[in-house]
């Protein structure tokens, strides 16, 4: 009996056959389905689990963006680049040393590196990206493109690098940043340096490092079995860095250290009316972005080895015995205290001895001065002079005058690792020999004190402030790098205030004007030691020489510079501020084994007095110089 479907008639055989059809459809379809999941079920499963397992979610940290920092003119002393550099994520590494090696052999990693290398990855955290090269250039981005897919656990990841444009010239201001080592992990908060990789060593990067550090966001990344990113979503954002405004002109910074053409020695200038630091050069130095790449165990030993110690910041640590360059300074005390009066005369024959012995003390002009008054005494820097104004002040009367002017002490300068110098006295001495016999206090190392020898030692920073405080008639200041520290998101600045540190004697007038007069007659006056600088300079300036042995003079001869070993020839100093009757910088700079300092120390003092004075002195500088 046919059956109506829809309007037509079918017979009974043709729903059959249909339903057969429909049912063999179904069949093929299903022994298919269940092939295919049986494909990925037995033959495939390792992938898929290990592909289940390796999409996940990561929580990263996103490094802050360092502050920059400036000069006092706005112009950039450290900066941050765009750079990439080869990252390795320990875990995720099978065979690092063979990783490492194929590496090196595509050209990726630098061969010589791998055994330090391989023991900074086992000691880091596995699950920790260790950068293993940083700064690549476009050359080994794109090679390492090519073969990424056969290092499984490396990767190439973008940063900001630190750069100096200043190289060598601003190490010893600046300092440098280096890789948060696993040494470093130890004193650091984890907290505070999660997700930064460098922080600074030394320098204003180090002082300032809570300030241009930053803090660090975080974004949570989906990352497939091979650490390969496959999206980020960023949760928090990194909050920058503040940046820094130094005192520290640049050009000066620049041609101190040109200068001093890699001599071994240091420069420093400041501004006399706040502290500020113009300039602050040990030299000879290195280059700190060496250390922003990371610097082999190789290359820092051999840095460390060099005997003229270019990582050695002199200008802050660096002890001399200071010469003839302290002699104003005894001056000022000895009419201060009435030791003295400006027309006290002697007869200076070349020599001086003490009451009942027969040791000779002599003068640097073995035929002497002549007649000479406290003028002319600094004028000239008659050693004899100070030999008796020495014996007459006392080792007492030597401290506390030395003292008053800031040396002894640390400046309280905002770096690491300042030297504070030696200002002897009978307690120091007794504190500091284990030789009874050498113990008690002699009357020869008074007197040797009083032209800046024995054991008397300062800084180059010191000599600076000193001569600061004589530029300023008494007025002491704290040298400081940083004038002000900028909020890079709203430009708003907060202003390091000047701190004064001592007011000597503001009232004794006449007193300071004897003593720069003198200091002036140094520069200008026709027999002045420096004559030969000042005469070249358009404008005036108050300075003193300095002369300080390296190793006693023979008693009963003459030594002849040229015939002396180069390192135990006698340093050159000279201190300076000008314009003399505003000043605007004074200075203080040591060339070691540079001989006397009328020689070298004056010479790159008055090129660094005349680069600064050409872009900042007074507008009647010109007027008060004739």
């Amino acid at each position: 009996m046919a059956t109506r479907l829809e309007g037509e008639l079918v017979e009974p055989g043709t729903l059959v056959r249909r339903a057969i059809y429909m049912a063999f459809l179904l069949g093929v379809l299903s022994l298919v389905l269940l092939a295919r999941l049986s494909y990925l079920q037995l033959v495939q499963h390792g992938y898929y689990a290990g592909q289940a397992l390796g999409n996940r979610a990561q929580g990263r940290k996103v490094p802050p963006r360092r502050g920059i920092i400036l000069d006092r003119n706005g112009e950039v002393l450290a900066a941050n680049r765009a750079g990439f550099r080869l990252i390795v994520v320990p875990e995720q590494v099978d065979d690092m040393a063979g990783t490492l090696g194929r590496l090196a052999n595509s050209g990726i990693l630098k061969p010589e590196n791998q055994s330090e290398l391989v023991d900074i990855l086992r000691r880091s955290q596995p699950f920790e990206a260790v950068p293993v090269r940083s700064r690549l250039s476009d050359e080994i981005v794109a090679r390492f493109a090519v073969v990424r897919h056969q290092f499984t656990g490396v990767d190439i990841e973008g940063l900001l690098l630190r750069q100096y444009p200043l190289g060598a010239a601003g190490a010893h201001a600046l300092g440098y940043v280096t890789a948060v080592s696993v040494e470093d992990k130890v004193g650091l908060e984890p907290e505070r340096y999660a997700g930064i990789s460098h922080l600074g060593k030394t320098g204003v990067e180090r002082s300032y490092e809570d300030y241009l550090r930053g803090s660090a966001g975080s974004e949570q990344i989906v990352t497939n079995a091979y650490g390969r990113p496959l999206s980020r979503r960023r949760e928090l954002e990194p909050e920058p860095g503040s940046d820094l405004l130094l005192a520290i002109d640049r050009n000066l910074q620049t041609e101190a250290y040109a200068a001093m053409d890699s001599r071994r020695g240091a420069v420093v200038a400041i501004d006399p009316n706040g502290g500020g630091v113009l300039a602050l050069v040990s030299s000879p130095a290195f280059d700190p972005d060496d250390f922003v790449v990371g610097m082999g165990r190789g290359a820092f030993a051999e840095l460390t080895r060099n005997t003229d110690r270019p990582m050695f910041n002199r200008a802050v640590r660096g002890a001399y015995p200071p010469g003839s360059t302290i002699k104003p300074m005894l001056a000022f005390t000895a009419l201060t205290t009435g030791r003295r009066d400006a027309g006290h005369t002697i007869d200076c024959r070349g020599s001086f001895r003490l009451p009942g012995s027969r040791r000779l003390f002599r003068d640097w002009k073995r035929e002497g001065h002549g007649a000479m008054n406290l003028h002319d005494a600094i004028a000239q820097s008659c050693d004899v002079y100070f030999y008796q104004l020495a014996r007459d002040m006392n080792v007492e009367g030597l401290n506390e005058s030395l003292v008053q002017f800031g040396f002894g002490a640390p400046t309280g300068v905002d770096l690491v690792g300042e030297g504070a110098g030696i200002v002897p006295s009978r307690a120091w001495k007794r504190a500091n020999f284990s030789d009874p016999a050498q113990q008690p206090w002699f009357p020869g190392d008074t007197v040797v004190a009083g032209i800046g020898q024995g054991y008397l030692t300062v800084t180059p920073l010191q000599l600076a402030q000193a001569a600061a405080q004589l530029a300023m008639r008494g007025k002491r200041y704290k040298p400081r790098l940083v004038e002000a520290i900028r909020d890079p998101a709203s430009g708003s600045l907060v202003r390091m205030p000047p701190i004064q540190t001592g007011s000597l004697a503001p009232q004794a007038v006449e007193h300071w004007n004897t003593v720069v007069d003198s200091m002036v007659a140094v520069a200008h006056g026709p027999l002045g030691t420096a004559r030969t600088t000042g005469g070249r300079l358009d404008f005036r300036i108050a300075g003193k020489t300095g002369t300080s042995q390296v190793r006693a003079l023979p008693q009963d001869g003459e030594q002849v510079p040229e015939e002396v070993e180069e390192r135990f020839r006698d340093h050159s100093l000279f201190v300076a501020f000008a314009p003399v009757h505003d000043p605007v910088i004074a200075l203080a700079v040591i060339v070691e084994n540079g001989g006397s300092g009328s020689g070298a120390a004056a010479q790159v003092a008055s090129r660094l007095l005349e680069t600064y004075l050409a872009g900042n002195a007074p507008p009647d500088l010109v007027a008060r110089a004739q």
